[in-house]
């Protein structure tokens, strides 16, 4: 299948290709349509964490760049700091792989040297650092600082230079005026020298552990994502969100507590439709569907018994065509009636994709042994603990 879009800006392109990638992240594979209750719990557990966030280490690295950027090194022209900014971004993953040709997690290493990546590590992090309050303008775009950035220190410049004589009460507005702009503060972050790139490495540096460590636990306070920081919690201790969930439940506050069992109820629900789903595509021959089925098939009722209600309204969302599609599966698993629960499923993948998309109107089209989808929901849980243990184990 081919995709097309119209664009008028970077900022547009760069939104279509947002929603392109989300498509091929690992785990957003979303082939019922539960992508946006999946996020609320994720955003409610692990705020400012992504499915496509690699190392902690970004969080710094993506600040640097972009302060770097407009401090007049590049000019002023914004397609050419944009252009310049891509190309440090490029630059630092090579020094990262240099540092260790094994490390984990750098943006772009299955392309580089040659090739580099469509979303760049300022793309994927910057919902995370206005989150985290690294930058203080929760509003603004990266197109959109940049633009403020060079227009300011533009007014920086126009002031110091000008050389006119005016009288005393303009004298004292053009003070006024400087002294707004040079209270304008765009980031929130630990001093860095101009040498940040000289030996470069994915570990954080105590004082970038100690910064982002205070940062999350100051703008996430109330989240999972705190307590862990806050109690050091040791996340590879757990092999998914159920297990953490299990240790945690009777330490946590009510209201995490409560969620975290709601999710995990949610969870069950949906794992047997997508275990259903590849049942149907597969014919009934993928081995990895049938085992988790005949697993799950005698717990069907207890493992529908999630309150659905209670789910749409703590995570405020209201999407009537999703609540119903999980309605009535939950009321065909209830009921045990799994010819109903499967006509449910692809009637919903025919709402979503319709007839040439659907996978289960094509499924002679595809490998029978291989698991399509995603399996149970982690809630950005494995993510969150690779960016957790960067912080813990600083060089």
């Amino acid at each position: 299948m081919q995709l097309g879009w119209i664009d008028f800006s970077k900022e547009d392109r760069q939104k279509a290709l947002d929603v392109i990638n989300l498509l091929s992240e690992q785990g957003a594979v979303d082939e019922l349509g539960i992508g946006t209750v999946r996020d609320a719990f994720a955003n409610c557990f692990f705020p400012g964490t992504s499915t496509v966030q690699t190392r902690a280490k970004y969080f710094f690295i993506v600040p640097y760049i972009l302060k770097d950027a407009v401090d007049g090194r590049y000019g002023k022209d914004i397609d050419r700091i944009l252009t310049e900014i891509d190309a440090d971004e490029k630059d630092c993953a090579k020094r990262l792989l240099n540092s260790d040709s094994k490390v984990e997690g750098v943006i772009g290493s299955r392309v580089l040297p040659k090739g580099w990546v469509s979303r760049r590590p300022s793309d994927i992090y910057w919902n995370g650092i206005k989150r985290y309050g690294i930058f203080c303008y929760k509003d603004l775009s990266i197109q959109e600082y940049i633009l403020s950035a060079v227009e300011i220190e533009k007014r920086k410049s126009d002031i110091k230079s000008d050389k006119h004589t005016y009288d005393e009460e303009e004298n004292n507005n053009d003070d006024v005026d400087a002294g707004d702009i040079d209270s304008i503060k765009f980031w929130s972050m630990p001093s860095f020298g101009n040498d940040w790139r000289d030996n470069l490495t994915i570990d954080l540096t105590k004082e970038e552990s100690e910064y982002l460590n205070r940062q999350i636990q100051k703008e996430t306070r109330g989240s999972l994502l705190e307590y862990i920081l806050k109690n050091k919690i040791i996340l590879d201790e757990y092999d998914s969100f159920e297990s953490l969930r299990y240790a945690l439940s009777d330490k946590v506050d009510s209201e995490t507590a409560d969620m975290m069992k709601l999710a995990c109820d949610f969870n069950n629900l949906i794992y047997m439709a997508r275990v259903r789903y590849n049942l149907m595509l597969s014919e009934g021959e993928n081995k990895d569907a049938l085992s988790e089925w005949e697993r799950v098939r005698n717990d069907i009722k207890y493992r529908a018994q999630v309150n659905l209600n209670e789910v749409f309204f703590k995570l405020k969302l209201i999407n009537i065509r999703t609540k119903k599609f999980l309605c009535d599966i939950q009321s065909a698993f209830i009921n045990e009636d799994i010819d109903l629960a499967d006509e449910i499923i692809r009637k919903r993948e025919l709402h979503l994709k319709g007839s040439a998309r659907a996978k289960l109107m094509r499924t002679k089209e595809f490998d029978h042994s291989k698991w399509v989808g995603g399996k149970e929901l982690d809630y950005r849980f494995f993510n969150a603990r690779r960016i957790i243990n960067d912080i813990y184990n600083w060089r």
